[in-house]
């Protein structure tokens, strides 16, 4: 995207399901469970559907209605550093290592996959928390949007999802209080960039789990041990591997997922590999994470419970599944580099979300502040809030240039060419965590919203 389509880069989308207060959500649900439209496939949803063929240029690129600037600017005596991945990147030297060629010669032409487009964040003038330039979005951000929306009604009308709850919202509210905002501009934007590289068929795939990994850990937050389990009995269950498939669900959500774990399995037969059943393994593994201690001795504790409490590997599945690859996440040649990328997004995150977790914690609405500022203020003793939050940004800068550095390792020995693929897609995670952070409500609420 060129500097010069910054207006249609940044135009407003209207969803056709998106529902103000003053439309029944009831009937949203109705109307999703009544539909039997087929997506893609024939993968049968009921509800599911192709709201708006997404076929021309125009329509790839998903519009930024909502800038959350959560550093107010930058901090003034930190910039962001200047990083050699960065022409690797714009020249895809990492593919062309792939193929065998060095990361400076053009014999064979290489190039990404065709399922996503390029985009200039910092030339459209967003506010650019990141030295990583390079960014990807996913074409079919459309499939992701009307999933998502889906799924979010059938937890709504759910009678089980009902049920559970202790802190005053079950399940079912949380989804309807998500119906009610934007989901546009919510949490679905997620797997639009950071994982950009999937076909349809994937996409579509990943944005239910994306449903389940945000409703699920939104309710986890909000609760103790005791309740969740009862989330784990009703839903969680269903996705582990000793689950009996012999045994019918109470529910249409719960034949949903049902559905939706053998479409990752069939995936995975027909492409002779176990990239989707990782993604539903890493999901879980999340899902039945410990609550945290209640004091961290330094850092990098806080940071390996938070590389898992930010679902990390989970991510990092889900882009392998992107890529329809076979790397080894717990490949040696890719230990200390894939632990820089899962600190970068944990870090990132934290700066992002930081005002809206104090304030949900001093609210009462959530039982702890897990949050990278928070955890930097008391280890180091700092005095102020700003103070934290300009400590925490630049330890997001010195991970980018440990990466940078990494990198350079990294090349002077023999990757892969999945692995090599794999770093590629995966600084576009880095960067579409970045992306999606800045643009999306969940943060910066109604006061970022441009229009």
């Amino acid at each position: 995207m060129d500097s010069g389509d910054t207006k249609q880069f940044l135009r407003m989308p209207k969803h056709p399901l998106h529902t103000d207060s003053v439309v029944s959500l009831d009937i949203l649900a109705m109307t999703a469970r009544k539909s039997h439209t087929v997506l893609f496939l024939k993968l049968d949803y009921p509800g599911i559907e192709n709201i708006r063929s997404v076929d021309v240029a125009s329509d790839h690129e998903y519009a930024v209605r909502y800038v959350n600037d959560y550093l107010n600017g930058g901090i003034a005596y930190l910039k962001a550093p200047s990083l050699q991945l960065n022409r690797y990147l714009q020249s895809m030297a990492f593919l062309r290592m792939a193929t065998g060629q060095s990361e400076e010669t053009d014999e064979q032409p290489v190039s990404r996959g065709p399922h996503a487009i390029n985009v200039s964040p910092a030339e459209a003038g967003l506010p650019w928390a990141t030295g990583i330039v390079s960014c990807r979005q996913n074409k079919h951000w459309q499939i992701m949007i009307d999933t998502t929306y889906v799924f979010l009604a059938y937890f709504a009308a759910d009678s089980s999802a009902h049920q559970i709850y202790k802190t005053g919202l079950s399940l079912a509210d949380i989804a309807r209080n998500q119906l009610r905002s934007n989901v546009d501009d919510g949490f679905a934007r997620y797997p639009t960039y950071l994982t950009p590289e999937g076909d349809p068929q994937r996409v579509r795939l990943l944005a239910i789990v994306n449903v389940l990994v945000f409703l699920f850990d939104d309710f986890w937050e909000m609760n103790d041990a005791e309740t969740f389990a009862a989330v784990q009995e009703e839903f969680i269950s269903r996705m582990r591997p000793n689950f009996d498939n012999g045994k019918r669900p109470k529910s249409i959500l719960q034949g949903m997922i049902d559905r939706t774990i053998q479409d990752f399995q069939e995936m995975d037969r027909l492409s002779g590999n176990n990239t989707g059943q990782e993604v539903i393994d890493l999901m879980v593994r999340f899902l039945d994470r410990p609550f945290p201690p209640d004091q961290w001795k330094d850092m990098d504790e806080y940071l390996l419970y938070r590389n898992e409490d930010t679902a990390m590997p989970y991510v990092l599945a889900c882009c392998k599944f992107t890529l329809n690859s076979s790397v080894d996440l717990e490949s040696p040649r890719l230990a200390r580099y894939l632990r820089l990328v899962k600190d970068h997004i944990c870090v990132a995150n934290d700066l992002a979300s930081w005002k809206k977790e104090q304030r949900e914690f001093n609210d009462g609405h959530t039982l702890g502040l897990i949050n990278t500022v928070h955890i930097m203020k008391g280890l180091l003793n700092i005095a102020s809030d700003q103070a934290a939050v300009a400590m925490a940004t630049a330890l997001q800068y010195q991970i980018e240039v440990d990466i940078d550095a990494e990198i350079q390792r990294m090349m002077k020995n023999e990757l892969t060419a999945e692995e090599w693929e794999f770093v590629d897609a995966t600084l576009h995670v880095v960067s579409g965590n970045i992306f999606a952070i800045t643009t999306m409500c969940r943060y910066g609420g109604e006061s970022s919203k441009l229009i």
